[in-house]
């Protein structure tokens, strides 16, 4: 085994092994900076193993190719944000270290699976270990936790049914084509109905809003910003890999993907509470992403990844001012108004990301967008992209309703500072949106080589 080889492996080890130590010293500053040390260093590991071209097994269960490790910097990344969350608003720093490390564990076995069975484990190394983060989160957290827990099991009862039934026409948990057959196509509805509900697709995503509410700010910054992105990891493998040539399958996709934009759009609309309204945005952007996997192309796949990557930073960005504004028991928009007389820089950041959700020019979520809808046009969908730009114009009603309150004026202003934790996450999360909003190149590079490499994967 190379010494690069022996690195994607040792990484996730030492981060899990470093973590259990440091839990016994109990020092959140010293256990801080380990995880940003080796997170950082995971992420830089990624990226040079993306440049380079790396494509190989380790151990013939855990493979690095273009798209785990697209992944693996979109995963590493956003970990290490959500530590520097966690230690400013956990009330007990050092075990969510510990238990994200397990998480993120997972994640990385989902995007880097050789079949249905690893990625099975990676699910289920994830979902657990997040079910603690939500219950210690915060006080009276218990419920959502439960309901997570709910979800994530029949999210993963349904998955194993999925499995057998696959196993059972095919004889094999193999990441490849199969030919089309009633236990086939019913195999895929469910793998679809189980994923679905991890990457929040309209109607498998009943206690989303739910659980992003009750959980503390910084771990719904994790659901929505990480685990939500491991859902998708794990369809788009499933879908390309797997039932790429099953027309029905892929209808059925589509059809999820209009209602999760007009059910998300809609129902944000409704929503008084701003992680509620967050929560239905987040739907919505599911349905944006599936419009780059239903078309199935290279462009539309790396569409697609682009989109997952740019929402990341505008949801945990989003979050991260939205916990400093629970620090101050403002929960509601309402409780918005006057922003900009509070903190100048939180109603900034904050019109800044939920414009880039809209889709703002010079931003990332207007570039992901604007791939998305272009793949669909350029694959003969052009309706599809004519859904997805009357959503995006729905999305404003909503959007701009925060974005008002924030630069609406109040009769007693109460300036409020920021830590500068929160601020480093917020900072990095605007360097993001702006910087591959106006030069999206090397994101859009390594998405279409992890997009040309499933595409590639051999068919049976």
């Amino acid at each position: 085994m190379q010494y690069y080889q022996l690195i994607s492996f040792l990484l996730p080890v030492i981060l899990v092994v470093g973590n259990m130590f440091l839990r016994l010293l109990n020092n959140k500053k010293t256990q801080l900076l380990f995880n940003i040390i080796l997170l950082a260093t995971t992420a830089a590991y990624a990226i040079f193993g993306a440049i380079t071209g790396y494509n190989f097994a380790v151990l013939n269960t855990y493979l690095i190719n273009p798209y785990s490790l697209f992944f693996t910097i979109l995963f590493a990344i956003g970990m290490m944000l959500v530590n520097a969350l966690a230690f400013t608003y956990s009330e007990d720093y050092c075990d969510f270290a510990l238990i994200s490390s397990f998480a993120f564990l997972g994640m990385l076995l989902v995007a880097a699976s050789t079949s249905i069975i690893t990625i099975f484990l990676g699910l289920e190394l994830a979902s657990i270990p997040s079910v603690f983060i939500i219950m210690l989160s915060k006080k009276g957290s218990i419920e959502s936790a439960a309901k997570f827990f709910i979800m994530a099991s029949i999210s993963i009862a349904v998955f194993s049914f999925a499995a057998v039934l696959l196993y059972g026409s095919t004889g094999s948990f193999a990441l490849t084509n199969y030919s089309s057959s009633t236990l086939v196509t019913f195999a895929a509805v469910l793998f679809i109905a189980s994923l679905g509900m991890d990457a929040s697709i309209f109607p498998f995503n009943v206690l989303i809003p739910d659980v992003y509410q009750g959980a503390s700010a910084y771990a719904t910054s994790m659901l929505g910003g990480i685990n939500k992105k491991m859902g998708f990891a794990a369809l788009i493998q499933i879908m390309i890999l797997v039932f790429i040539t099953n027309s029905q399958a892929f209808l059925l996709l589509i059809v999820l993907a209009v209602l999760t934009m007009f059910y998300g759009n809609i129902t944000a609309i409704l929503q008084k509470d701003m992680k509620r309204m967050l929560a239905y945005s987040s739907i919505s952007q599911a349905g944006y992403i599936l419009i780059g996997i239903v078309v199935s192309t290279s462009a539309g796949i790396a569409a697609s990844l682009f989109q997952i990557f740019a929402h990341m930073f505008m949801f945990i960005g989003t979050l991260a001012i939205i916990a400093w504004l629970e620090r101050m028991h403002r929960y509601k928009i309402d409780d918005i108004i006057g922003l900009h007389e509070d903190n100048k820089f939180a109603a900034f950041a904050l019109s800044l990301m939920l414009l880039s959700m809209i889709g703002l020019p010079f931003t990332t979520g207007f570039v992901g967008k604007f791939l998305i809808f272009l793949s669909a046009v350029s694959a003969g969908m052009a309706w599809l992209a004519i859904i997805g730009i009357i959503n995006s114009v729905i999305s404003v009603f909503y959007y701009a309703k925060v974005i008002i309150a924030a630069y609406t004026s109040k009769a007693v202003p109460k300036k409020a500072s920021m830590d500068r934790y929160t601020t480093a996450v917020i900072v990095v999360c605007i360097a993001a949106t702006l910087l591959f909003g106006i030069y999206p190149q090397p994101i859009i590079t390594i998405a279409n080589n992890a997009a040309a490499y499933l595409l590639s994967v051999p068919k049976i």
